[in-house]
């Protein structure tokens, strides 16, 4: 009985010097955590989680309702704007392309409304797998101007799937964060 009561002291005393010897780590400020995930677009996810009214809650479900309203916003203007640049431009190869974009865009978008649904419903796997693919949709349109022969994508396209990209990760770090 007496070697058991040893062992339990020991156990003990290990502990607390454990306790006393390695700081645990402490949370930060979450949107501070998230954004320092994405360096090269902090400033937009600094700007578009702070702003928002609702992110004074520091909750990783209000976080994502935010990002994903941020992304879905920026993503129904997409499919009409690559609609019009499909108008504009006159090179064949390049006007396959971005028509190929607007089915990507509308893609995308649609898997993004899914996420909503998802997060609403507590499926949080589900939401950052469908996070994923909006981003991987995205991409597809981006990667088609890579293709043989090359073409030049146009300006707009380039810098309205750059910004819902971002937007996308934002998204889905927040959700990995809720796995």
């Amino acid at each position: 009985m007496a070697f058991s009561l040893e062992i339990s002291y020991m156990h003990i005393l290990f502990l607390a010097f454990l306790t006393t010897s390695f700081p645990f780590p402490t949370k930060g400020d979450l949107i501070d955590d998230i954004c320092t995930e994405i360096p090269d677009e902090k400033s937009l996810c600094l700007d578009t989680l702070r702003t928002d009214p609702r992110s004074t809650t520091q909750n990783l479900e209000v976080l994502a309702q935010i990002s994903i309203d941020a992304a879905i916003k920026d993503a129904k203007g997409l499919p009409s704007l690559v609609k019009s640049l499909v108008n504009k431009v006159s090179d064949p190869g390049v006007k396959a392309r971005v028509s190929g974009c607007v089915i990507d865009a509308q893609i995308a978008l649609a898997n993004l409304i899914h996420v909503k649904q998802l997060v609403d419903s507590k499926f949080y796997v589900a939401a950052n797998e469908n996070a994923r693919a909006a981003n991987d949709q995205l991409s597809i349109c981006e990667n088609s101007f890579q293709l043989q022969p090359p073409a030049i994508e146009p300006v707009e396209l380039t810098q309205a799937s750059n910004l819902l990209e971002a937007l996308v990760s934002i998204l889905i770090i927040v959700t990995n964060h809720m796995l």
